[in-house]
């Protein structure tokens, strides 16, 4: 089944082939929770929203009619679903923090790219982004980690395209301006000869 297309999966399934499904599923399931847990930054709750998702992708295949690329209208579903979710809890901001901090790419579901990502620099610039307000964090994860295009993320948001435009260009300029805060102060602590801290400064 690696030969197959996701389209080619889902005109299986349709046809009641599980496999296909479960096939499907494992294809795309570390897009999918990592994806989850950007926007609500929690191990145990973006799993349970994981499998939340993989229920309703398979209740809702009926639906998808390849005007879109599979991934776009699956990145759609998701965004939809966490939205609503959020929008029912009342969660303080920044809930979990050394388990978003520790868990983005180390968990049971991790992303191949994960070992790649390993390295102190890399792992500021994830903390980074994570502190930044969800409208931006989301779509600057969708373009430079997912390398969706424009257009594409303006799909799966629902958002109009200078909208994403607009906040893919102001995330990136937060994002900047918080590393080169950072670079600063390492460099102060070692021009004065004192232990780097791993506090990121506010």
């Amino acid at each position: 089944m690696e030969q197959l297309t996701d389209e080619q999966l889902v005109d299986q399934i349709r046809q009641g082939d599980e496999e296909a499904y479960r096939f499907l599923i494992e294809r795309h399931k570390h897009y999918i929770y990592t994806l989850v847990y950007r926007m609500v930054e929690h191990r145990e709750t973006a799993e349970d929203l994981t499998q939340e998702i993989f229920i309703k992708l398979y209740r809702s295949l009926v639906h998808f009619r390849g005007d879109a690329k599979f991934t776009t209208w699956v990145y759609r579903l998701t965004v939809n679903l966490v939205t609503d979710y959020r929008r029912s809890q009342r969660r303080k901001p920044y809930e979990a923090i050394l388990d978003k901090v520790k868990g983005w790419f180390g968990n049971r579901m991790e992303e191949p790219e994960a070992a790649a990502l390993q390295k102190e620099e890399q792992q500021t610039m994830l903390r980074l982004l994570s502190e930044l307000p969800d409208k931006y964090r989301l779509i600057l994860y969708l373009y430079h980690y997912k390398q969706l295009s424009y257009q594409e993320i303006a799909e799966a948001t629902q958002l109009p395209l200078k909208t994403i435009e607009t906040r893919l260009y102001r995330g990136k300029a937060l994002l900047k301006q918080k590393w080169q805060e950072v670079r600063y102060n390492e460099q102060t602590s070692s021009a004065s000869g004192r232990p780097r801290s791993s506090t990121i400064s506010k």
